[in-house]
């Protein structure tokens, strides 16, 4: 059976729990959030026991199948997470799945999550088997014209109440992330309370972020204080913010930047293209200043750099993503790199 993430948790109130769950996409908050209502409503539901199964290099499939035949000694009723990330099933792996999907174990919950699967994927054996004996959720990331309907119902399940120009603001603040978009969210309740929101008050939230917070790390980088922005950087990784959400701001920054260096290259008036690229009064200095520091090639040179600190994230690409921030950071502040 097939959902969407948003029917999960009306399914789990009239149905209760599946042999088997499949969460697999590459929108962050949908797939926590939807884990975490499994998760909850299978311990509300007396699942106390929970298992966790990484598929990594070495990973043997027994391991499956050893914990479906292992009797619990501690609870009756156990939640299994299998744990596949950008990992494929592999020929084991998809034996050892259909194996399980055959004759699931009474009492037994299978969560597997996944990145997001192609065309040929889902028309295999396995995935068929996943649909039959219990739920898939494909997550799909929210598009641009449906975002700022999302922002203004997250606003409303935190007591908050804004006009549509508010949730266009945060919406275009965050460009997709969902995650980004939440911890906006919350944030502005802690400062606010429940209540009516106007736009004044959420850019002068942005405004008055911590002193490591994201957005003004991104500013300090792109005003070329190199040695400022590595201490907001070490501050950021020292703080527990996930890079996910610093990349993005960064490549959010730079995409802009290159379309605006593009449109001035080809002789279109500075004012026109601040405005198109709705760059706020307050931040046309910094843009302009930031934009003649690099030929437009450089620009999207460092959209490849950002594309790849992405993969090395999701586990596609090796390398340390600090490392590659910081290498990225100086360079777009301005400094050459030998």
């Amino acid at each position: 059976m097939k959902l969407k993430s948003n029917q999960l948790q009306q399914h789990l109130q009239q149905h209760g729990l599946s042999p088997v769950f499949f969460l697999t996409g590459d929108e962050p908050l949908q797939m926590m959030e939807c884990g975490d209502a499994i998760r909850q409503y299978a311990r509300q539901n007396g699942f106390a026991e929970r298992v966790i199964l990484t598929v990594e290099q070495g990973f043997s499939w027994t391991s499956l199948s050893d914990e479906a035949n292992n009797l619990s000694l501690f609870a009756q009723r156990r939640l299994i997470e299998l744990r596949l990330s950008n990992k494929s099933l592999g020929t084991d792996g998809a034996k050892a799945l259909q194996a399980y999907l055959q004759h699931p174990p009474t009492d037994t919950v299978l969560l597997i999550t996944a990145n997001k699967q192609d065309a040929n994927k889902q028309k295999s054996k396995w995935f068929s088997a996943l649909d039959k004996a219990g739920v898939i959720i494909q997550i799909w990331p929210i598009d641009a014209k449906r975002l700022p309907d999302w922002v203004s119902q997250r606003l409303r399940q935190q007591g908050l109440q804004a006009n549509q120009e508010v949730a266009h603001f945060i919406a275009e603040r965050s460009e997709g992330h969902l995650l980004a978009c939440s911890q906006e969210i919350e944030k502005l309740k802690l400062l606010y309370g429940e209540g009516q929101l106007d736009l004044q008050q959420v850019i002068d939230a942005i405004a008055d972020n911590a002193r490591f917070e994201i957005f003004d790390w991104v500013d300090t980088i792109l005003a070329g204080n190199v040695k400022r922005g590595v201490r907001q950087l070490n501050g950021l990784r020292s703080e527990g913010f996930e890079p996910i959400l610093i990349t993005w701001a960064l490549d959010k920054e730079i995409r802009n930047l290159a379309h605006i260096a593009y449109a001035l290259q080809n002789g279109q008036p500075a004012e026109q293209v601040l405005r198109k690229h709705r760059v706020w009064d307050s931040r046309k200095s910094l843009i302009k200043n930031a934009v003649k520091r690099h030929p437009v090639t450089k620009w999207y040179r460092f959209l490849k750099q950002t594309a790849k600190i992405d993969q090395i994230i999701k586990g596609m690409a090796a390398g340390n993503v600090w490392d590659e921030l910081l290498k990225l950071a100086v360079q777009v502040a301005g400094v050459k790199q030998a």
